[in-house]
């Protein structure tokens, strides 16, 4: 099966929180679904943070809008791994995300992985350690809080410090738990 050029964007206006992913992975872009790896934690994450009512998979990816939930990528061209994405990539793809944060409006930014925050803000001073959380910076008035990758391959971050990560979202969404 031939793999598609890109994911469709999952997007809206006012959106709670936009997420947004470096990359689709080639399994997510031959499912043509979002977080399609079998090894990525996304999809639990989102219902064991409260951030939606029920548990989901990634065939669900466009039912994130019922909530105020949105997901992108900074760059829209799937790959087996970051490395083979270029410069040129990067640059696309931050004037493409720029504009969809423009014309969206979400209330926050959840960057999903340490390595978004740079290649968002390049002019910002290089800060080694970067902690995940909410960023000084905000971008059209979104909040941007920058989260660990929740694919399998980043098996640097135990579940546990994903889902403290993801639980710091609760204030931009609607609360379904106690």
């Amino acid at each position: 099966m031939p793999v598609p050029l890109s994911l469709p964007d999952r997007l809206a206006p006012n959106l709670n929180i936009l997420f947004v992913g470096i990359n689709p992975g080639l399994r997510s872009a031959a499912v043509g679904h979002h977080y399609a790896g079998h090894s990525n934690r996304f999809w639990k994450l989102l219902y064991e943070a409260g951030l939606v009512p029920e548990p989901l998979t990634y065939r669900d990816d466009e039912r994130l809008l019922e909530w105020g939930l949105g997901l992108t990528n900074l760059i829209a061209r799937p790959t087996a791994g970051v490395e083979s994405l270029t410069a040129e990539d990067y640059a696309i793809g931050r004037s493409a995300l720029m504009n969809n944060i423009r014309r969206y409006r979400p209330r926050a930014i959840a960057l999903l992985g340490m390595t978004l925050y740079p290649a968002l803000f390049p002019c910002e001073p290089k800060q080694p350690g970067r902690k995940p959380g909410l960023q000084p910076v905000t971008l059209y008035d979104a909040s941007i809080l920058l989260l660990p990758n929740p694919s399998g391959r980043n098996a640097a971050y135990p579940y546990q410090s994903l889902l403290s990560a993801f639980r710091l979202l609760a204030p931009w969404t609607d609360t379904f738990r106690a």
